[in-house]
């Protein structure tokens, strides 16, 4: 029998369990996945609302002036079906009432 360095033998193991950490797949539920799938799918809703509030922000300001602060909440309050309507109305509008009537 041949002893091999302690140096060798440490890195030896090191590799070994390198290995094994690469193998080894983590498991994710069913249950965990479909909570990461719902998780993404809000934060893209969430995010394509944010950026068409801000879109429509800057057309009412380029249109109508700065927007008030009351306009800025109307604006952050919205479900993005509310943003695709102002956002087409603004093309009509005459006054900023225009932009947010339902139609």
């Amino acid at each position: 029998m041949m002893q091999v360095p302690k140096e060798l033998q440490n890195q030896l193991w090191q590799d070994i369990e390198q290995l094994e950490r690469n193998r080894t797949m983590p498991y994710i539920t069913s249950v965990e996945r479909i909570g990461i799938e719902k998780g993404m799918q809000q934060g893209m809703q969430q995010g394509m609302q944010e950026e068409a509030g801000n879109l429509l922000g800057r057309q009412l300001t380029r249109r109508f002036g700065p927007p008030s602060a009351d306009t800025h909440a109307r604006l952050k309050a919205a479900t993005l079906e509310q943003l695709e309507q102002w956002a087409e109305n603004i093309l009509d509008a005459t006054t900023l009432e225009d932009v947010f009537k339902e139609h």
